[in-house]
């Protein structure tokens, strides 16, 4: 999958999601039009609506994205496909799913990782946030094709990593230091300091250097050709971070964007 495949998958999910809202409006209205008094069956019908329509629009806008695309057939993006792994620059992009469905993109806009369920539940997307809490939260850390690197069980405590390569395991902690999150994993410690608009997400190493940043509202102009939406987040990392440390990073990343589309 490239982003513009993206933005039509999403556009495609937007406008079948924008009907099956319409669906609950159409059944009450013929059942109990008649037994209702019309001013409550309304409001009742009012969210319903409301959400068809901004289905609707995301819809029209993710369609324009993709039309915009400008197709490139430049050397670079003839270039192999390099890891996700390897790279220290990714677009970071979210699909609707029942708890976290987080694409990643080269900035020639192929898609070289996701980090998703292992299980998809098609009931899961009908549960509420906090009923689906109950559920085992297991996401895989997954390369361009669909090979498992890491899987990770996320709850309130942290998060469990099994490493596939080395077949390794380990647990990183999370908590709170003041106005930072905390996550430690024996000698290794990671801190994100406190962000207001959730816009700019430092990752800090245990002398407080900066090894990860994810923000939105900046990319380079030469992205926006394949980009279209200007606020999609940018993924940094230091160059001399193993693997291993950035399949850690991800899991921290996916404990705070767990539920960023359900």
């Amino acid at each position: 999958m490239n982003i513009q495949q993206y933005y039509r998958k999403t556009a495609d999910i937007s406008i079948n999601a924008s009907l099956a809202a319409l669906v609950p409006p159409f059944f009450f209205l013929l059942v109990f039009i008649k037994e209702s008094p019309r001013t409550y069956l309304i409001l009742f019908l009012i969210p319903f609506i409301i959400y068809s329509f901004l289905c609707h629009q995301i819809h029209l806008l993710n369609k324009q994205r993709a039309a915009e695309i400008v197709e490139r057939n430049s050397k670079n993006s003839r270039q192999a496909l390099l890891s996700f792994l390897c790279q220290s620059n990714l677009m970071i992009a979210f699909m609707p799913a029942p708890s976290l469905r987080m694409v990643l993109f080269d900035p020639e806009g192929r898609q070289v990782g996701e980090i998703r369920d292992m299980k998809m539940w098609k009931f899961r997307w009908f549960l509420p946030y906090f009923l689906d809490r109950l559920f085992p939260r297991r996401l895989g850390i997954y390369d361009h094709n669909d090979n498992l690197e890491a899987s990770i069980l996320i709850d309130k405590k942290g998060v469990d990593i099994a490493f596939v390569k080395d077949s390794c395991k380990e647990t990183i902690i999370n908590k709170k230091d003041g106005s930072k999150l905390v996550y430690e994993n024996g000698c290794d410690r990671y801190s994100i300091p406190k962000t207001f608009f959730h816009t700019d997400f430092q990752v800090l190493d245990e002398k407080s250097n900066r090894i990860a940043r994810l923000r939105k509202g900046w990319m380079p102009l030469e992205w926006g050709q394949q980009f279209r939406d200007p606020n999609t987040p940018v993924l940094s990392f230091d160059e001399g971070l193993t693997a291993k440390e950035k399949l850690r990073i991800y899991a921290i990343f996916a404990t705070l964007f767990l539920y960023r589309n359900h």
